[in-house]
């Protein structure tokens, strides 16, 4: 250390101690040169006695309680991290599965310190409140307190003692454990021991117990800042942690060369002032599991050192430092300014030097707001500079989100130019708050400390501007000064305040749309589509997780680019929702609400006959819409339609409105409409997905055992849902134009002996603007629809007079085309298949009932691929647009399901019971948690 007065060293100058040290030494009669001090202040929580440079305790956090008071926000924040650990850490590095041996496996190391910490924040509050109310030693109440502390270290040696020892050589209890205790003169033996410390020691102690715990982690220190701007370690890796992106420190020389940080340290050697080093290592220390973080760890810093030994500087080598970086950086810390001023006039000789305006526009600069605790009255005369859209000012919040008491405020003074002061040029307007209280950052020394102040806040503001601008290369500084200002968090009085200024800095915000009603995409002919107007409805298949389109952002005179995938542009969560709900419980009133009785076989509810006559049979049926059939206006209230049926010339003809593939199949052992339903089924899906609309189908035989039947069968689904007990109506998709498809089937069925027949079919499916059930929105749109072919093959057998096994089985294929103008494709064939066994008998418990077992296979898309075109920013230097294709693969797990139905007929038909039960699970796993059951009984009486 500088054999230096303590009144020199204390960094939140006064006026007096400005005025006395503002003259040169060897020169007192000359004008006085006005210092500048870096943000720091004699600010420092706790630590006074780990660097004597530091003094004493403050009064800026002297009553510690609004930190301390209710188990702490620094609790409350860190306890969340620790709870979803892998979703903050995400995959960082190699580093952490090639830990060294004594951590064990880290994963489950680091699950151990989660639930530690989770469990020790509330404990330690009760303990620390306990502690607090204590009056006058009393033997069994700081007995109490001191089993309570041992418990505290038992618990901590279980998780971190095998750490320790494999570090240090020493068991934990006397390292760690004694080495802590002395510091604050606890005896773990004496309650006595406890009586002399008061909160503030307390607080020390407990942030000297965690952040001694977490050097033997095996994993880099969280601290509350983190959670409180919404950033983490994998938001940062995912944006690229800021790479290529240059920064330029005007701050104080680092004692050694740091990752990520070169430059000039204007001759000046490191000072044993570690506050260069604590900005550089909040912007961007590296994520290596050894000990902080920074905000972008992969940005590359240059740092230009103003100060001398009495760490004090002067406009002239500021000046100086600015220019030496201005040409290359894109961002630039200041954490140094004047005493008693947020923002002092002096900066604008700075930005209007010649030298630095030629490329001050390019370079966002961020200025710490200082540490008095004052709120700024008076104008600064911007009449030089005039551009205000490349600054930012950074005040201080403590963990409870609070302005801390030593932040400078904007007030409402303003960039004034020509004494005028336009919108937007306020101080507040340039002004956002981050932590800045007992912040956690490297001593200088090999070790970490805990210190406060503006100058804290100021970097990870700075490094939150390096992920943008790493992220969207192109963004000019008042871009990136834009997004950060509104992202932030609105504290204080709403809207822009003289306190907060803007807000609290929300990393996880600006790395997102800025509002997501202003998103769009662009097509290949270069028209724009709102991204509210692009959705998909899937349906029956699913697409690769890195499925994504690229939507803008338009921001300023520039735009930004984000990758939205087909998860987030689905037709909004709760129509999803809707839609398999009304499905559901389509499905269940079909079951019990509908009487099936013993035969499994949905038909006319009333039939008639209209005339008769030569062996034709002419009638008429109808009966109630099916469950899963949604009405609109014009339809009809009901399934209807007439037979023509000639048994002496073996032929039938039906044609009407509602379920086609019922009445095409009606021979078959599959008798509900559910059996057909892609969802539900696994009988010929395609003939289902077109059933519910006009239908017709005609059937010959073709000799004694042979019979050859044709249909056609038309849907228009309008994504309604009618409630079958009341028959109210949901609309599920509003903004989709109503499904509708058309089939044209054959089927051969030969009965090969007594016992046995086999079924061989063929069935097209059109469908208009669809794909397989999905429709999508805008640029997802099918445009000009698709077009299916299916073979289908089954058979039925009965095993004596009680049994009858039914199977069917589908394979299709969905022809590569091109929809609309080309923006989708199907450039892979759709390849998907479909099955269902249902196993039938009669008289299980009595004469009268039966039951089914079936196991299904709905329908699901085997193979195929779909591809994207779409504009893309083909430069990421300088976000040019190209044409970009994407390919997204079909698939999905494949969906299975077990169904038992039981049905019995009774006193005549006067009584009639079902009942049912039906699980589905992902690929035969009945037990996944995505796996659903269902099950319910109806009973029925007529007197």
């Amino acid at each position: 250390m500088s054999a230096v007065s303590a009144s020199a060293l204390s960094l939140a100058l006064s006026a007096g101690a400005l005025a006395h040290n503002g003259k040169k030494p060897d020169d007192s009669d000359q004008e006085p040169i006005r210092l500048i001090s870096p943000y720091y202040g004699d600010i420092n929580p706790f630590y006074g006695d780990i660097n004597p440079f530091y003094g004493d305790i403050n009064p800026f956090y002297g009553d510690i309680s609004p930190f301390w008071g209710d188990i702490s926000p620094f609790w409350g924040d860190i306890s969340p991290f620790y709870g979803d650990i892998d979703a903050f850490w995400g995959d960082i590095d190699a580093f952490y599965g090639d830990i060294d041996a004594f951590y064990g496996d880290i994963d489950a190391f680091y699950g151990d310190i989660g639930a530690f910490w989770g469990d020790i924040g509330p404990f330690w509050g009760d303990i620390d409140a306990f502690w607090g109310d204590i009056g006058a030693f009393n033997d069994g109440e700081y007995g109490t307190l001191l089993t309570d502390l041992n418990a505290l270290f038992d618990r901590a040696e279980d998780i971190f003692g095998p750490a320790y020892q494999g570090v240090t050589g020493t068991d934990f209890e006397s390292g760690f454990q004694a080495e802590l205790t002395a510091r604050f003169g606890i005896d773990l033996n004496d309650a006595r021991s406890l009586e002399g410390l008061d909160a503030e020691d307390r607080a020390r102690f407990f942030l000297e117990f965690y952040d001694g715990l977490m050097r033997y982690s095996g994993r880099d220190h969280v601290d509350h800042w983190m959670p409180a701007i919404n950033w983490t370690p994998r938001l940062a890796q995912e944006a690229g942690g800021g790479s290529w992106v240059l920064v330029g420190l005007v701050d104080f020389s680092v004692p050694s060369r740091i990752s990520g940080l070169t430059g000039n340290n204007n001759g000046r050697d490191y000072l044993d002032f570690n506050h260069g080093l604590a900005v550089a290592s909040l912007i961007g220390a590296d994520h290596d599991g050894e000990g902080l973080m920074g905000v972008a760890p992969n940005v590359l810093m240059t740092l230009s050192n103003p100060f001398d030994e009495s760490l004090s500087t002067n406009w002239t080598d500021v000046r100086s430092s600015v220019r030496q970086q201005v040409m290359t950086s894109s961002i630039m810390n200041l954490s140094l300014g004047l005493p008693g001023w947020t923002f002092n006039e002096g900066w604008a000789d700075v930005l209007s030097d010649r030298w630095v305006s030629m490329f001050a526009d390019k370079t966002l600069f961020v200025f710490a707001a200082g540490n008095d605790g004052v709120t700024q009255t008076t104008d600064v005369n911007w009449t030089d500079v005039r551009n205000v859209e490349n600054l930012l000012i950074v005040g201080s919040v403590s963990p409870s989100g609070e302005i801390s008491n030593f932040s400078n405020r904007p007030g409402d003074a303003c960039f004034a130019v020509r004494g005028r002061c336009a919108e937007g040029s306020r101080l507040m307007d340039r002004f956002l708050v981050a932590p800045g209280e007992m912040i956690l950052m490297p001593d200088g020394q090999g070790g970490y400390v805990r210190l406060s102040g503006t100058s804290f806040a100021a970097p990870l503001v700075t490094g939150a501007a390096a992920l943008v601008k790493g992220e969207w290369r192109w963004l000019q500084a008042g871009d990136i000064a834009e997004v950060l200002l509104s992202t932030t968090q609105d504290l204080g009085a709403p809207g822009v305040d003289p306190v907060y200024g803007r807000g609290l800095l929300d990393v996880q915000a600006a790395m997102g749309p800025i509002n997501r009603e202003n998103l769009y995409a662009v097509t290949r002919r270069g028209e724009r589509v709102d991204a509210s107007e692009v959705g998909l409805l899937k349906a029956r298949f699913d697409l690769t997780d890195d499925s994504s389109i690229t939507v803008f952002e338009d921001l300023r005179d520039t735009y930004r680019d984000f990758e939205m995938t087909l998860e987030e542009l689905s037709l909004g969560d709760e129509a999803v929702s809707a839609s398999v709900a009304a499905a559901n419980q389509s499905y269940v009133f079909e079951r019990v609400g509908q009487p099936l009785g013993a035969s499994f076989r949905q038909g006319p509810a009333q039939s008639y006959v209209v005339d008769q006559r030569d062996g034709l049979v002419v009638s008429a049926f109808a009966s109630s819409l099916d469950a899963g059939q949604a009405w609109a206006d014009g339809d009809l209230p009901f399934q209807a339609g007439m037979a023509l049926e000639n048994t002496e010339a073996g032929y039938v003809v039906r044609f009407g409105v509602g379920e086609g593939a019922l009445a095409f199949s009606e021979d078959s052992g599959f008798g509900l409409a559910s059996d057909f339903r892609p969802e539900t089924g696994g009988v010929n899906p395609l003939l289902g997905y077109a059933s519910g609309g006009p239908f017709a189908m005609a059937g010959f035989d073709m000799g004694v055992d042979t019979r050859l039947s044709f249909a056609a069968s038309t849907t228009r689904d309008s994504y309604a849902f009618s409630n079958p007990l009341t028959g109210e109506r949901t609309a599920i998709f509003d903004t989709l134009d109503a499904y509708a498809a058309s089939a044209l089937a054959m089927d051969v069925r030969h009965q090969l002996n007594d016992v046995t027949s086999v079924q061989a079919g063929y069935t097209h499916l059109s469908e208009d603007e669809a794909l397989l059930g999905g429709q999508g929105l805008g640029v997802l749109a099918f445009e000009g629809g698709s077009e299916t072919d299916a073979l289908t093959l089954g058979a039925d057998m009965r095993v004596g007079d009680r049994m009858q096994l039914s199977v069917s089985g589908a394979v299709a294929r969905t022809a590569a085309t091109q929809y609309g103008d080309g923006i989708m494709t199907l450039s892979d064939p759709a390849l998907s298949t479909a099955f269902q066994v249902s196993l039938s008998r009669t008289n299980i418990l009595r004469r009268g009932d039966a039951v089914r077992a079936s196991f299904i296979q709905p329908l699901h898309v085997e193979t195929g691929v779909i591809e994207y075109s779409g504009l893309a920013v083909a430069d990421a230097e300088t976000g040019a647009l190209g044409l970009q294709t994407q390919r997204w693969s079909m698939g999905g797990e494949r969906p299975l399901a077990m169904e038992l139905l039981y049905g019995l007929d009774a006193m005549d038909g006067r009584f009639s019971l079902n009942a049912f039960g039906r699980v589905e699970g992902p690929n035969a796993d009945f037990q996944a948690q995505s796996a659903s059951w269902a099950g319910g009984m109806r009973a029925r009486l007529r007197f």
